[in-house]
């Protein structure tokens, strides 16, 4: 397919005037196997970056595209969409969504999300949120992260100010967006962080896994695979993106231990696995006791054990790389 006609496509559909034979046109290209992301990509990315004017869409148009790619049930369509159609409509999304699928930014919630907003602010410390989709976010010091109590509408949006690291659980019908300062970022399901501190000049998105599209106000300025890293100069607008080490960027965060409303034993699993050591319990009494507690401060193995064993008095004894709990049953 020319690359003309291509372009010509992807702008009937984002305005909402593509017939359904120039639609089944455009998603036969975007899903053939034999088409390489990467030039697919770059084309649309081309396509709105040609200095015309970009599309803008009413929260009603916006819905219409969205039941057309990601919600569609017409039998004939679903028939030869089925093989890629959550691939081709997670891509589509990823590219356009921050330019033409939602309304234009207005550094506001999306009007969809009508439920109360929630504003969580961690201080001194770090702070751990789960949101309504069960998602995780953990907000680093001086940080505040607005969201509404329950998301509906096509979209999961939260705003950010300072510095969080998300933990996205994977939705194609209801993408999540992350509005901090200037920019948009756009995701299915992943983990990354966003850096927009007050008084900063630079907002730094970073990916630990899967894919995040970034945006301004006008269009993607790209889209991040795990170990890139986007800076978004505010006072230029430029966006510059890097190859870096996510785990290192994401330190911060990587010690803090949140135990919400958990077992014993599965306390205990998490331990394990962090510390890799063994610990077993002695009987089945205590295992199921539930606890919730929180530590920021890079406690030891012992220092914890000490804690979590308090809660229902139990007892434990360390031997070399391994520590034995011996429960008691719970007071409830």
């Amino acid at each position: 397919m020319k690359k003309e006609r291509i372009e010509y496509l992807i702008k009937k559909y984002a305005g909402n005037t593509i017939t359904s034979a120039e639609e089944a046109e455009l998603m036969q290209f975007i899903g053939h196997k034999d088409n390489d992301l990467n030039e697919i990509r770059a084309l649309m990315e081309e396509t709105w970056d040609d200095g015309t004017e970009p599309l803008v869409l009413d929260n009603q148009a916006a819905d219409r595209i969205f039941e057309q790619v990601v919600k569609s049930d017409q039998p004939s369509r679903m028939r030869w969409l089925r093989p890629w159609m959550g691939w081709a409509a997670a891509f589509i999304l990823l590219c356009f969504g921050t330019t033409f699928f939602y309304p234009k930014y207005s550094g506001q919630q999306n009007t969809a999300n009508r439920f109360p907003l929630v504003n969580a602010i961690a201080r001194s410390e770090h702070k751990k949120i789960i949101l309504p989709d069960g998602s995780t976010v953990i907000l680093n010091n001086n940080s505040t992260l607005e969201y509404p109590e329950k998301f509906t509408g096509p979209t999961r949006t939260v705003t950010l100010k300072g510095e969080g690291y998300f933990d996205i659980l994977h939705n194609p019908a209801s993408p999540f967006i992350v509005q901090s300062g200037k920019l948009k970022t756009t995701v299915l399901g992943t983990a990354f962080n966003i850096k927009a501190l007050n008084g900063n000049d630079e907002i730094i998105v970073t990916v630990t896994r899967g894919r995040v599209s970034v945006a301004d106000e006008h269009k993607v300025l790209g889209i991040l695979e795990p170990n890139e890293q986007m800076v978004f100069h505010t006072g230029d607008k430029k966006p510059d993106l890097v190859k870096v080490q996510a785990k290192e960027i994401v330190q911060w965060q990587q010690n803090d231990l949140f135990f919400e409303n958990i077992t014993m034993e599965e306390a205990a699993a998490v331990l394990s696995q962090r510390f890799n050591t063994r610990i077993t319990f002695l009987n089945d009494q205590g295992k199921n006791c539930r606890f919730t507690a929180t530590f920021l401060k890079g406690e030891s193995l012992d220092e914890i054990i000490k804690v979590i064993t308090s809660f229902n008095d139990a007892e434990y004894k360390t031997l070399p790389g391994e520590i034995i709990i011996s429960g008691k049953n719970c007071n409830n």
